[in-house]
This record gives structure tokens, C-alpha cells and sequence, in this order.
């Protein structure tokens, strides 16, 4: 069964709703891999399919089913696939609005994240990670990363490993990233083509750290938040193109102890 996780209270400001905004609040619960159901896992891909975005002008390079300006879907096979490959290794995460605690109705989802985990060496990765309360098997992660097209998603991972964007630790992502990638048992990640100046001698669109992975999301929103980062002047991963994803890695102090980080030169 899920664990509920209750953060610190907090009430949302509700208008056109006739409950009392006091009643309102949100509440997490984490759930390991071999027990997400069908029923969750549906509910996370119809929540992707409404609110993750639509295809940018290049999405006919996908596929003839992905066309510009249709919302980018999400199934729950594809979910499984892409998130639940390794599911003794991974857990969700999951945000729900309860309107009223004594109403029948259920909350409503409204927000997930998938973490995965995998050793490197003598190293436990945690990927796509943003928990809200430590889950026993995650405890012992020394080094976290994502693959986003959003530079909120780098952000908010940058705050979670203690680190500031506009001075990223490059050198660390330039050495291990291959090693790190290649290592994962996400095929997405395995198959993902470094690219920036961190990788490349003749990289000259302004890439620094990123990953070609021919997904052809619209970068609209993404690039008006980069646009702010950037004005803020915090920022350090480069360029968004077109098909790529920001690659953000973090080395970070586990809860429980473990090993020093001694990494191997990736070639």
C-alpha cells in the first residue's frame, strides 16, 4: 500500500469554489515500483497527456502520429516502459489536492515524479528525483541527475543537491555523464546522444550540457523561463535546441552513510 506522506500544512486559496479554502490542502504519498497499480499508473499518464505541453514545429520526425501543436500524450504503457522498467528500483512520488477532508470525493491527483535508482561503481544514482521524503532504498544516493527540457526541473534538482546554477560543478558532468548514462537501465538514457561543449570540439549553437534525444516538445515556456534564469544570471548549462534536453548532474551527501565518491575516468 502507498505511504501517505504529510508535509508541514499548508492551505490553498480557491476561487469559484464554494468550500472554505481552510478545508484545502495538499498531501503526498510515495509508492514503491511493484506496487504502483494499473489504475494509478493510467491516472499519472492522463495527468502527463493534459497539462506536459504540445509538439514543437519538428514533431513529424518522430512519427506521422506527433504533429505540431498537438498535445504531446502519454499512455500507460509507454509510462511503464520509460519509468517502470526496474520497478524493485524506482518509486513514485504523488501530489493530491483534497478539497474538503469530509467529502466522499476523491482527492485529485495533481502532480507525479518517477525516481530511479542504479549503481555506478561504488556509487548509487538517483534519476528524474524529486522526493519529498526520503524512501528508504534512495537513502544511500550520492549522486543525482535529470534529463528535462525545463530549466525549473534543473532548478528545483539543483536545490535539492544543496548547488546554484549558475555555478555548476561541468567538469564533474563532462568526465562521468557517459559513464553515468550508460550505465542506467532506462533505455531512453542508454540511447541519449551527449551534446554541448562539455562533448563536442565543433559545438557552436550555444549548447553546453544537454542530450539529443529527438524528443520535439514546443520550447515556448521553457525558453521564456530560460530567458529569466538567464537575465537573473543564473544559469550555466547552455542553450535549449530544438529535439534536446537539458543534462543536469549532482554529486550530494546521502542520508545514510556510504563510500566517498571515487569515480573512474569516462572516456
Amino acid at each position: 500500500m502507498p505511504s501517505p506522506v504529510t508535509p508541514p500544512n499548508r492551505h490553498l486559496t480557491l476561487p469559484c469554489n464554494p468550500t472554505s479554502p481552510s478545508n484545502a490542502s495538499f498531501f503526498y504519498r510515495i509508492t514503491v515500483g511493484n506496487n504502483i497499480s494499473d489504475d494509478t499508473l493510467k491516472a499519472c499518464a492522463d495527468l502527463f497527456s493534459s497539462n506536459y505541453g504540445i509538439w514543437g514545429d519538428k514533431a513529424s520526425k518522430i512519427s506521422t502520429f506527433t504533429k505540431a501543436g498537438q498535445k504531446v500524450k502519454m499512455t500507460s504503457a509507454r509510462l511503464q516502459a520509460q519509468c517502470l522498467s526496474h520497478p524493485e528500483n524506482t518509486v513514485l512520488v504523488t501530489c493530491h489536492l483534497q478539497v474538503d477532508p469530509l467529502e466522499s470525493e476523491c482527492p485529485k491527483l495533481c502532480g507525479h515524479a518517477f525516481a530511479s535508482m542504479w549503481d555506478y561503481g561504488e556509487n548509487k544514482i538517483g534519476w528524474l528525483l524529486q522526493t519529498l521524503k526520503v524512501h528508504a532504498p534512495f537513502s544511500r544516493i550520492n549522486i543525482v541527475g535529470l534529463v528535462s527540457s525545463h530549466p525549473a526541473a534543473c532548478n528545483a534538482l539543483a536545490k535539492y543537491a544543496a548547488a546554484d546554477l549558475k555555478d555548476v560543478d561541468l567538469d564533474f558532468i563532462r568526465v562521468y555523464a557517459k559513464g553515468i548514462l550508460q550505465s542506467s537501465p532506462i533505455s531512453y538514457l542508454n540511447d541519449a546522444q551527449l551534446k554541448g561543449i562539455l562533448f563536442e570540439d565543433n559545438c557552436d549553437n550555444g549548447s553546453i550540457s544537454s542530450v539529443f534525444t529527438k524528443f520535439y516538445v514546443d520550447h515556448t515556456e521553457p525558453l521564456k523561463v530560460l530567458a529569466h534564469y538567464k537575465n537573473k544570471d543564473q544559469w550555466c548549462l547552455g542553450e535549449l535546441a530544438d529535439g534536446h534536453e537539458f543534462l543536469a548532474i549532482f554529486s550530494i551527501t546521502p542520508v545514510s552513510p556510504i563510500s566517498p565518491i571515487r569515480l573512474r575516468n569516462s572516456k
